[in-house]
């Protein structure tokens, strides 16, 4: 077994000596901070690739690579490592630069989380040293809450999705020219557009030409028997299965707890505590969103029951049941991982009527958003779920939008527009 200072002098001069691999730009803006930046996200969603775009980024400013280092930990060459075995990193580097002691380095450390323990080693090296730190974990093996509290108010958390459609776009080398929607290019974009709302935007599918579905079902075994059977020591497989299907067939719908337990319990043995723990794993993760109905009463929004999203289009068609080719569900879902991605506070509302999205806004604004994606006429219910929400909320300042398949046009007060140009422009 190599010992811990040697092989991480080898990883060392590894990437110093190696070029960056091609990268592909992600829209994602850091904030400037000293603090450290943990970027969380899905498995297999780019955060490798987007560190370094922010070494690119780095060496394009001029700082000489020998001030930055990258980790990956889950190296075979570092394991096992323990939190002991960290210090042997700081050892590695100052023998092979010690002329650096007295400047700033810029550490990435991809998947921090293989280190148990990992956070002390991190806080001390932030309190002590001349650092400006990057990490990146897996939702399913670390959660928001539990960085908070690890590194007291020393970073800043960023969740990572799969790509959105720009990203998406960009790997496809597609490069857009301005008045799209009123140049031969649209054709273009419109037929990328119907691929990636089935195709979903794991960047290895995107740019596999062959076995994209076999790669989305792979995805979701490493999801469900790495992610949460491993990590939440889950021993009832099978009803876990029935869960993640249910809710990924259901996307864009209502769910409640009771009412899928008085189904479930009858297909397979489970008790309701199980059913309300899997879900909440299924949460953690990043897997599954559920969206909280809009009220002002705590107590009304816990109460109500909530709708259930999923992390990417593409996984879930590899995964659900489905007879059709659920364009709508699809494309609702894809709305609200735009909304949730941007804003800070999503809803949906019922009565008679249903608003798909309540967007609360600063200065008591609010925007309402219903999905209707076919090419059928929009029906005089997508119009009726506003005006209800208007008289049951009189104080707002509203905006109203109908998310459309092809349509684009303003009625009633109400803004009309397809989602292939929605998405390009939120």
């Amino acid at each position: 077994m190599m010992e811990k200072e040697t092989a991480f002098k080898y990883i060392i001069l590894e990437f110093q000596n190696q070029k960056l691999p091609k990268i592909h730009m992600r829209d994602y803006v850091l904030p400037k901070t000293d603090k450290i930046l943990t970027i969380i996200g899905v498995w297999r969603s780019g955060k490798t690739y987007f560190l370094y775009q922010q070494i690119r980024d780095l060496l394009n400013q001029g700082i000489t690579k020998d001030r930055i280092v990258y980790i990956n930990f889950e190296d075979d060459r570092l394991f096992p490592i323990k939190l002991l075995d960290m210090n042997s990193f700081l050892d590695a580097y100052f023998s092979l630069y010690p002329n650096n002691k007295k400047v700033q380095k810029y550490l990435f450390f991809d998947e921090i989380q293989v280190v148990s323990r990992w956070e002390l080693f991190i806080r001390r090296l932030y309190d002590k040293e001349d650092v400006k730190i990057y990490l990146t974990g897996s939702s399913s093996k670390i959660s928001f809450q539990e960085i908070s509290t690890e590194l007291r108010g020393r970073t800043i958390p960023i969740t990572f999705y799969p790509l959105n459609f720009k990203e998406f776009l960009h790997f496809h080398n597609i490069i857009l020219k301005g008045n799209l929607k009123y140049s031969d290019q649209r054709y273009q974009v419109k037929k990328y557009f119907d691929e990636y709302l089935y195709e979903g935007g794991f960047p290895e599918v995107v740019i596999s030409e062959h076995l994209k579905s076999e790669i989305l079902h792979t995805y979701y075994e490493m999801i469900v028997y790495r992610d949460l059977v491993e990590r939440y020591s889950i021993r009832n497989t099978l009803a876990l299965k029935y869960i993640i299907k249910y809710l990924l067939t259901n996307i864009g719908n209502i769910f409640s707890i009771n009412k899928y337990y008085n189904i479930l319990h009858q297909q397979i043995k489970i008790s309701k505590e199980t059913l309300i723990e899997y879900v909440g794993y299924l949460i953690e993760t990043n897997f599954i969103f559920l969206l909280p109905y809009f009220s002002y009463s705590v107590k009304q929004q816990q109460v109500n029951p909530k709708k259930v999203y999923c992390i990417d289009n593409g996984l879930r068609n590899n995964v659900a049941f489905s007879f059709s080719k659920d364009e709508g569900r699809l494309a609702e879902n894809l709305v609200f991982l735009y909304l949730v991605k941007k804003y800070k506070e999503v809803f949906y509302w019922k009565s008679k009527n249903e608003i798909d999205f309540v967007v609360l806004l600063p200065k008591n604004g609010v925007k309402l958003i219903n999905v209707s994606y076919s090419d059928e006429e929009l029906s005089q219910r997508e119009f009726k779920g506003f005006e209800e929400f208007k008289k049951k909320f009189p104080d707002k300042k509203y905006e109203a939008l109908i998310i459309t398949k092809n349509k684009e046009g303003y009625r009633n007060q109400v803004k009309f527009k397809p989602l292939w140009e929605w998405v390009l422009d939120i």
